[in-house]
């Protein structure tokens, strides 16, 4: 009977630490989804004027690229954000 207790609290830990790295991957990817739209506002009409913008894509398989975006608004360090495109 201990045995068992011992493998139910192991085996419900190990599920509430996969559930919690789920949960701070979707949040991580919100929040990448995010800054791509602030970017994209600033872009089209910034309050800051972006001084540098520079793109880039780079082939990945099956069709796929990487899209890497780097800008730089004055008086700051660049700034990038890099998202894998698909057809």
């Amino acid at each position: 009977m201990l045995i068992a207790l011992t493998l139910l609290s192991i085996s419900s830990l190990l599920m509430l630490h996969s559930i919690g790295s789920l949960q701070l991957s979707e949040q991580t990817q919100w929040q990448r989804r995010e800054v791509w739209q602030q970017l994209a506002q600033r872009l089209e009409g910034s309050e800051q004027p972006v001084s540098t913008l520079e793109e880039q894509q780079i082939t990945a398989t099956n069709g796929c690229y990487w899209q890497r975006v780097t800008w730089q608004v004055a008086n700051s360090s660049p700034q990038y954000l890099q998202r894998l495109r698909c057809p």
